[in-house]
Formats: C-alpha cells, structure tokens, sequence
C-alpha cells in the first residue's frame, strides 16, 4: 500500500474490500475446479461463520483506590476521577469528608471481577454509580429511577444505587438527589469528619 492508502481510512477499507474479494474468487474457482482439499484452522472457520456479526468485546476490568476501604464505589464508566464527571465525583467525596485514596471504585464491566473484589475484601458499604453499575449489582433490568436513593443488599452488605455524576453535568436537578443519596451512605457509615 501506498502512503495515501496508509494514511486514509476509506482507502483502507476499500483495499480490505478488495483483498477480501479477491480471496474470495480464489476459493470459488478452486472449489469449481474440484480442489476441495484446502484445509483452515477451527479458529479459522470459526471466523468465516461469524464474519459480519458484531461481537461483544467484554469491557476490562479497572480499579483505583485501597481495597480494603470500607466504601466501595462502582461505577458504570471507566474514567473514575477523569474529566468533569471526574472532578464532579472529587468534590462529592470532598463534601462527605472523604477522598480519593479513602474509597475503592471499580468500572462494571466484568461483573466476576467485581464480585470477587467484594468477597475478598468485604467493604462495608458499596455504592453504584449509573444505571449499568446499579443494574449489574442488583440484578435487574429496570431504570435507575425505580431503584435509586434507597439501600439494597448484595451478599449482606448495603448498596445504595445513585445517578452518575456526568448525569449531573447534564441535568443539574438530579443533584439534589445524589446528595440526599450520600447524606444516607453518611449517616450509615457515622461519617462526620472522614473515615
């Protein structure tokens, strides 16, 4: 490939198109020419029978944070303290009386990698952040709203489900909420200057 077909996505593609084709007319001649001994991979003929349909790529697993804090927090992303949802995140624990380094937050991607963190480590308190993070953890398929602001268990430990800070970005009234939502994780955990 030349450097403009290098450096243009759509010539890119077009030349994979080409490639793909070209395969493709190979193999039908030799099959019409009775050459039915070219032998491909399991792996191989596994991607020739999936090809086209869209495959879910399981998200990593992330963490941030001591494990062995009493507060876990679970989060439906994976930028954590990045960004404004980052720094909106920041001041809502600076507000509790807690930091960065006081909590442990993980992204719910891998929900066995999750769980195992909270097997091993037994936080006293876990709180989700979005839809995803609340859905994965309590096992249910319905919208945030309908299981938000209030504890739930999971394995004997109370989880208090609440609206994703970039949510707040968004829509400024669901501030409110969220802190009636720590102000509950607060009294919960007797925080009154930090853990």
């Amino acid at each position: 490939m030349d450097t403009d077909v290098q450096n243009d996505p759509g010539s890119v593609k077009a030349e994979f198109i080409k490639v793909i084709n070209d395969f493709s007319q190979y193999l039908s001649h030799q099959k019409n020419n009775g050459n039915t001994f070219l032998k491909i991979s399991q792996k191989s003929q596994s991607q020739i029978n999936n090809w086209g349909i869209t495959q879910h790529i399981k998200e990593p697993f992330c963490f941030s944070g001591k494990e062995k804090a009493k507060i876990f927090i679970i989060d439906s992303g994976t930028s954590f303290f990045k960004g404004k949802s980052g720094e909106l995140l920041i001041k809502i624990l600076s507000a509790m009386k807690l930091t960065t380094d006081s909590v442990f937050i993980c992204n719910a991607g891998d929900f066995k990698a999750v769980n195992e963190k909270i097997k091993a480590f037994a936080p006293k308190i876990i709180i989700t952040l979005g839809t995803k993070a609340g859905q994965l953890l309590l096992k249910t398929k319905q919208p945030i709203e309908k299981f938000q602001g209030r504890f739930h268990q999971y394995h004997g430990i109370k989880v208090m489900p609440t609206f994703h800070p970039s949510l707040l970005l968004k829509d400024t009234g669901y501030k409110r909420k969220v802190w009636e939502d720590m102000q509950q994780v607060m009294k919960y955990m007797g925080i009154k200057n930090g853990l």
